[in-house]
This record gives C-alpha cells, sequence and structure tokens, in this order.
C-alpha cells in the first residue's frame, strides 16, 4: 500500500507538471475555451428554461391578482363617476340658485407685458394686446402658471392697461384652496402685499394656506393663485 500511495503521488506530480507545461506552451487556452462552449450550452438552456418559467408563472399570478381586483376597481370609479356627476349636480342648481353667469369655453390670448403705468397712485401694468386681439374691458390677466396678474381697466386697439392685485381698488373673492371654502375678499393698497377681509367666523385661515380665486364675477376663472397667507 505504501508502494502504491508513492505511485499514485508521483502521478499527480507529473499530472500537474504536465497541465504547468501546456499552460505555458499555450496549449490549455483554446481547450479551456472549447470546454467553456461544451457546459456554457446546458446550462445557458436550463437557465432560460427557467427563466421562461419564472416569467410564465409571474404574468400568470398578475392575471389572477387583476382578476380578483378588477370588480373593486370597477365598483370604486362607478361610485367616483356617480360623486362627481352628484356634485356636478348640485353644483349647477346653486348656480342657479345664485344667479351665477353662465360659463362658457376659456378662450386665452397670449401678451408680454411692455410697460408700467405712470401714475404713481395707480398699480397697474401696459401688455402689447388690445381690443384688435380680442380684449376687453374686465377681463382677466394671468400667468402661464395660473397666477392671477389683475384686471384689464382700459383697453386701445394695439394695448391694454392692467390692474394690479395689490392695486387699492383691486377687490377679488377668493377660496380657501385646500377646500374650495369661500374665505372673503382679497384687497390691494398694502404695500407689496393684499389683505384678506370679510373671513366667515366658522372659516379657519392657517399661516400658508393658499389663497385661490373664486369665479363669482363674468370673466374670473375658478383658481387661479392668488397668493400664500403669511400673517393671519
Amino acid at each position: 500500500m505504501r508502494f502504491r500511495s508513492k505511485k499514485h503521488v508521483r502521478w499527480y506530480i507529473a499530472g500537474a507538471l504536465f497541465v504547468v507545461f501546456l499552460h505555458i506552451v499555450g496549449a490549455l487556452p483554446p481547450l479551456e475555451r472549447r470546454a467553456r462552449t461544451i457546459i456554457d450550452m446546458p446550462i445557458t438552456f436550463l437557465f432560460d428554461r427557467v427563466q421562461f418559467v419564472r416569467t410564465a408563472l409571474t404574468r400568470w399570478k398578475e392575471k389572477q391578482d387583476a382578476e380578483i381586483l378588477l370588480p373593486q376597481v370597477t365598483r370604486e370609479r362607478d361610485l367616483l363617476a356617480t360623486r362627481i356627476a352628484l356634485v356636478e349636480a348640485d353644483n349647477a342648481g346653486l348656480r342657479r340658485e345664485m344667479q351665477y353667469p353662465v360659463r362658457t369655453t376659456w378662450t386665452t390670448i397670449g401678451a408680454d407685458v411692455i410697460s408700467k403705468t405712470t401714475d404713481i397712485a395707480q398699480q397697474a401694468l401696459i401688455i402689447n394686446r388690445g381690443s384688435s386681439s380680442g380684449v376687453a374691458l374686465h377681463q382677466i390677466v394671468f400667468t402661464e402658471q395660473g397666477i392671477l396678474v389683475g384686471e384689464v381697466i382700459s383697453v386701445q386697439s394695439d394695448r391694454a392697461s392692467i390692474r394690479l392685485t395689490n392695486d387699492s381698488e383691486s377687490r377679488i373673492g377668493v377660496l380657501l384652496a385646500k377646500n374650495s371654502h369661500v374665505v372673503g375678499i382679497v384687497e390691494g393698497g398694502y404695500g407689496l402685499g393684499v389683505r384678506l377681509s370679510l373671513i366667515p367666523p366658522q372659516e379657519v385661515v392657517s399661516e400658508g394656506d393658499l389663497i385661490v380665486t373664486n369665479d363669482v364675477t363674468e370673466f374670473m376663472p375658478r383658481g387661479l393663485l392668488i397668493g400664500r397667507a403669511t400673517t393671519v
């Protein structure tokens, strides 16, 4: 047994030296690439089959989940549609009772500010659009981001004057953006800001609340941003 063990060790050493020799002379890399190609083929095939089965199971589970959730989503959609219809009906009824003007689709006109009025007692801007472009008195001017700028107070063929919201003669009905409750009138003439007055006693206004327009006049859209409450 001892002789056989020594003989095996010699064979092992000879085999290792032969492998090193093949590596040195560059004979092993082609064999390694060939062996890797032979081994990779079944492994790649098995991996593709496993991925295919996993994808099929995932899609089947998603389909089962969708079939379970679909009735619930359909019910929620129908309930939401019903609530919207009821709110729209209530809103239309309130408008009829309060004799709100009938709203049509709003048409906007793009314009640029070209100057500021020279009257020191008036906060107003001049835009480069006038009656020839469809601008009329009391129309509302707002920015592309939906921020109220003011109201048209005079019109010429190619220009118009806009009274800013902080002008002393500016009066605007407003809502609280967080709940759409009517909270009073925004008045200008208070320096760089405006003042919110006539707040209903039951309404709570907090610092940071957003104030938006209320569509109580003919040309005033609902929801244009006026500002944020800074002091209450």
